[in-house]
């Protein structure tokens, strides 16, 4: 799986429909991050961010089995930024310059030279070299000159997003990653990885030698078993044991703070094929990309449950609560918005002092599927039932969630009472 499966030599490659899936969620999320950071930018003349696209092949393909033209990561990336300029500026008096720099990477040279031709005939000939930098080589060798692009940019921030659509499970190391959240603190990775295949070939000297190619430590993971023992001892969710195993390793050593791991799950993939794990270190950027998920409904999954330990490490993939996965759907929504009330006040009732709402989302987001409004949600339910009060910073009582505030304060309400009156019409 190093290697590219796309053949570029006779025109576009054909390609799956899960991967049409994987680039929908990319311009989904792309367009949402534009409307997020200008949302309180009240005067600013300019936002400046650089795209990389660490795999990025070449920009066109055609539909298995259905020849349909389909337009490649780094043409939805660019349409996606010109969708949210107009966006982010139909109200303005004072309109938002996006000032985007792009970076395509690949090793492939067949798929550079095909992309560069789609480019140039679709306009954009004249931006290579200037807003558009096109790399032939591997992503890893190509790193030092991408923070070299990445600071001449953005010399302050150093702000960037990375897309990184390997072909595999290896050829991004966790150092890798640790390195852009060191040089570059704002950036964020979306990151695919081809978790079913290394479950289904994976055997002890193959986790080994993934494990070193990516610096982390699956076998730890395990548990101390090999890989014969758990299909032995778990036959019916050894796959999943894997590759909670994997998610666990993976994550532990990869920089991040905050991280959404879920299954892509499009038409024609088979059940999990691949994930598609976005990592930042702001809990907002993980709230973003969690609002995209459940958009886009069932070309997400996970398997798991609807409250704050769905996504747990240590049990990823066994609390299976749904049949087919939790699918991001209405079903799946309203089960959310019944249990996340209750976990949510048993976490402030532990913690026995008064927590702000935005350290709560904080503090249990990586493991929930539940976004920052369906939090507020579930606060506004435990206020209205009187089990929580929750005060702004100037101590006035919030009862709504459209008002509700990430520096509001939540604490155990001490004055229940059964002749309480009821309480009266609250922000």
């Amino acid at each position: 799986m190093a290697q590219s499966h796309y053949d570029w030599r006779n025109g576009p490659a054909e390609i799956d429909p899960h991967s049409v899936t994987k680039h929908e969620v990319l311009v989904g999320y792309l367009i949402r991050y534009f409307e997020q950071r200008t949302l309180n930018a009240r005067g600013r003349e300019r936002l400046r961010i650089t795209l990389v696209d660490g795999f990025c092949g070449g920009g066109l393909y055609t539909l298995k089995g259905m020849g349909t033209e389909i337009l490649g990561s780094p043409l939805r990336m660019l349409d996606a930024v010109r969708e949210a300029s107009v966006r982010v500026n139909a109200e303005r008096t004072k309109p938002i310059d996006l000032d985007v720099r792009y970076i395509f990477i690949d090793k492939d040279a067949r798929a550079l030279s095909h992309l560069k031709q789609v480019l140039r005939d679709r306009g954009y000939g004249a931006q290579i070299g200037q807003s558009i930098h096109v790399i032939h080589d591997d992503f890893v060798s190509a790193s030092p000159a991408v923070f070299r692009l990445i600071e001449a940019h953005t010399p302050r921030a150093h702000t960037a997003l990375f897309f990184l659509d390997q072909y595999g499970y290896s050829d991004v190391p966790a150092p890798l990653i640790q390195k852009i959240f060191a040089e570059s603190p704002k950036s964020e990775v979306v990151l695919t990885f081809h978790v079913s295949a290394f479950a289904t070939y994976t055997n002890d000297e193959f986790t080994d030698k993934v494990s070193g190619k990516l610096a982390i430590d699956i076998r730890s993971a395990l548990g101390g078993r090999t890989i014969e023992q758990i299909k032995e001892e778990d036959s019916a969710d050894w796959r999943r044991f894997i590759q909670a195993a994997l998610y666990h390793a993976l994550v532990k050593d990869c920089g991040a703070e905050y991280f959404t791991p879920f299954f892509i799950r499009g038409e024609g993939s088979g059940q999990g094929e691949y994930w598609l794990v976005h990592l930042s270190r702001h809990p907002r950027a993980q709230d973003v990309m969690k609002q995209v998920h459940w958009e886009h409904q069932n070309d997400s999954i996970h398997y798991g449950g609807a409250g704050l330990d769905m996504l747990a490490t240590h049990m990823m993939g066994f609390r299976q609560q749904f049949k087919g996965g939790f699918v991001f759907d209405d079903v799946a929504q309203s089960l959310s918005a019944g249990v996340l009330p209750q976990h949510l006040a048993e976490n402030i009732f532990r913690r026995g002092q008064p927590v702000q709402i935005g350290e709560l989302y904080a503090s249990t987001c990586n493991t929930s599927p539940g976004t920052s409004l369906m939090y507020k949600d579930a606060l506004e339910r435990l206020s209205g039932e009187r089990d929580i009060v929750i005060r702004s910073e100037d101590g006035t009582v919030r009862r709504l969630a459209r008002y509700m505030r990430d520096t509001d304060w939540i604490e155990r309400n001490q004055q229940i009472s059964l002749f309480s009156s009821p309480a009266g019409p609250g922000k």
